[in-house]
């Protein structure tokens, strides 16, 4: 298994695991966000087999005025659903969290939506820890998966 940073060229698998995530992305769309996210504070990694991506992470970094350290976010992760429980999740997020403290980050945050329990199992085992609530007001629409991917 190998852990490697994403490139434009990925994006086409990218893509197409952020739609078993429930996050449906045209190329187009993220061909035209992939500059800017380059630019940002932020990672995107692969976790590939035998030449296959398998998973996906990305990683953004933040500095609030009232906190005294950086702190990292996970802001998306998804492993294949046919190729779950081989160790491309473990993998991921271990690469995510080294990185985030060679960066002197304080902690490491990200949501899961409530349906997705077995993930919430596995953010467990891999020590993360429940921290309820979270407020979300929205000013536009967001992308949504069809009721059938839900």
């Amino acid at each position: 298994m190998e852990i490697r940073n994403a490139q434009r060229g990925d994006l086409p698998r990218i893509a197409a695991l952020f739609w078993q995530l429930g996050y449906p992305n045209t190329m187009a769309s993220l061909e035209r966000r992939w500059p800017e996210f380059e630019r940002r504070e932020g990672d995107c990694w692969v976790a590939q087999v035998a030449g296959q991506i398998v998973g996906v992470l990305t990683q953004n970094y933040v500095l609030p005025l009232s906190t005294t350290g950086e702190y990292a976010v996970v802001s998306a992760f998804v492993v294949d659903e046919t190729l779950r429980r081989l160790g491309a999740g473990r993998a991921l997020m271990a690469h995510a969290e080294a990185r985030a403290q060679a960066r002197g980050c304080t902690h490491t945050e990200l949501s899961s939506s409530m349906r997705r329990q077995p993930a919430h199992l596995f953010y467990e085992q891999v020590g993360y820890r429940e921290v309820p609530k979270r407020f979300v007001k929205d000013y536009a629409p967001r992308a949504a998966a069809p009721e059938d991917m839900r």
